[in-house]
C-alpha cells in the first residue's frame, strides 16, 4: 500500500466484483476502460481500487497496459478504511477553511489535498463523489462544489470565527461525548417546560428521535405517545387493551390483526357496535395489544390473548356494518 496511489475508484456490482476475486487473470471491461490511469513513476505504482457493492472489501489492480491485473492485492476491510482517510481529509478541509475565510467561502486545491492528506481527488475518479459525501453531511459546511482544479466550499459562518461580528461555534469543537450530554440535558428542559402533546411532534418528527429511545428515556408515557399517533411497539409489562386503544386517533386507517398472523381486520365500523356485541366481543376487545404498527393500508394493531377464531367471528359482525351490507339487507 505504501508504494501505491489510488488514481480511480470503480464501484463494481456484486457479480463484476465476485468475478473479479474468482478469475482475476481474465479481460476486466474496467480495467479497459481505465488503463491510461494505470502506470508507474519515480514516485509510485499508479492504481485503480475496485469495491463492490455491499462490500467492505476492495481490490488494488495495475494491469502493466493489460486488460486484467498484472499485479492485484484484495485488501479486506478496504471500503472502511478509505472512508477513514476521506474523514481525515475532510478534517482538515474544515479546519483549514473555517479558520482562514471572512467571508464564509473557501478553496482548496486538488494539489494541494494530495500534499496535505495524500489522496489524489480529481474529476470522475470515484474519490471526488465520495469526498462530497462526506463533505456534506458536515455541520460546518453549508455546500462543496467541485472545480477542474480543486473544491469551493461555502461554510456557516458561525464556525468561521474571523467574519465580523461573529464568534467561535464552541459547541461543534466539544468532545462527541459531551455534545451528547449537553443535547440530552437540553431534551429534558425542553420535556419538563411544554406539554406532551406538542413534545412527540418535536422529539419524533423535528430531532428524528426513535420511538423506542423517547420511551426508554422516559420523555413521554405510553399513553402520551399513542395519544400523539405514534406507531410503536409497547413494552412486554403494559396491560394496554384493544379498548384503551380506540380511544386514541392513532390513524383515520385502522386494522386488527392477531400475533399468529391472518388477514387484518379493518375497523371502520367499530363505532357501529350495538352494547350487546360489545358485551358478546368484550374478550377481543379487552385484549392485551402488543405493538401498533405500519401496515399496508394505514395503522395495524397486534394482539394478543384470544384464539384467532375469535377475531374472524368479530370481522363477521364488523362486515355487516359495511354499507354494501347495509345495501343489499335494505335491497331484501
Amino acid at each position: 500500500m505504501d508504494d501505491c496511489q489510488i488514481e480511480k475508484v470503480v464501484e463494481l456490482s456484486t457479480a463484476e466484483f465476485s468475478a473479479l476475486v474468482i478469475t482475476p487473470l481474465t479481460n476486466q471491461p474496467f480495467i479497459a476502460e481505465n488503463k491510461s490511469r494505470m502506470f508507474v513513476d519515480n514516485r509510485a505504482i499508479h492504481c485503480l481500487l475496485a469495491l463492490g457493492q455491499g462490500s467492505e472489501d476492495g481490490v488494488l489492480v495495475y494491469s502493466d497496459g493489460y486488460d486484467y491485473p498484472r499485479l492485484a492485492a484484495y485488501l479486506p476491510g478496504m471500503r472502511d478504511i478509505l472512508n477513514a482517510r476521506l474523514e481525515r481529509a475532510a478534517d482538515f478541509i474544515v479546519r483549514q477553511g473555517t479558520e482562514a475565510t471572512e467571508n464564509g467561502n473557501w478553496g482548496v486545491s486538488f494539489e494541494e489535498l494530495e500534499k496535505r492528506t495524500g489522496i489524489t481527488i480529481r474529476r470522475g475518479n470515484g474519490l471526488d463523489g465520495m469526498l462530497l459525501d462526506v463533505l456534506t453531511r458536515r455541520r460546518e459546511i453549508a455546500s462543496a462544489v467541485l472545480t477542474d482544479t480543486g473544491l469551493d466550499i461555502a461554510y456557516h459562518p458561525s464556525f468561521c470565527p474571523r467574519i465580523q461580528g461573529q464568534k467561535p461555534c464552541y459547541f461543534a469543537k466539544l468532545p462527541e461525548e459531551q455534545k451528547t450530554r449537553l443535547f440530552y440535558d437540553a431534551v429534558e428542559v425542553f420535556c419538563e417546560l411544554f406539554e406532551s402533546e406538542g413534545i412527540y411532534s418535536t422529539l419524533h418528527d423535528g430531532l428524528q428521535m426513535p420511538n423506542e429511545e423517547i420511551l426508554a428515556r422516559g420523555y413521554l408515557t405510553v399513553e402520551a405517545m399513542l395519544a400523539a399517533g405514534a406507531v410503536i411497539a409497547l413494552p412486554e409489562n403494559s396491560d394496554i387493551s384493544l379498548r384503551d386503544i380506540l380511544q386514541y386517533e392513532l390513524a383515520e386507517d385502522l386494522s386488527l390483526v392477531h400475533t399468529q398472523g391472518g388477514e387484518p381486520i379493518f375497523l371502520e365500523q367499530e363505532e357501529e357496535l350495538t352494547r350487546a356485541e360489545r358485551k358478546r366481543f368484550s374478550d377481543v376487545l379487552d385484549a392485551r395489544v402488543l405493538e401498533t404498527r405500519a401496515g399496508e393500508d394505514g395503522t395495524e394493531i397486534v394482539i394478543d390473548g384470544v384464539k384467532p377464531e375469535r377475531l374472524e367471528q368479530f370481522r363477521s359482525v364488523l362486515d355487516a356494518y359495511k354499507p354494501e351490507a347495509q345495501s343489499m339487507k335494505f335491497i331484501q
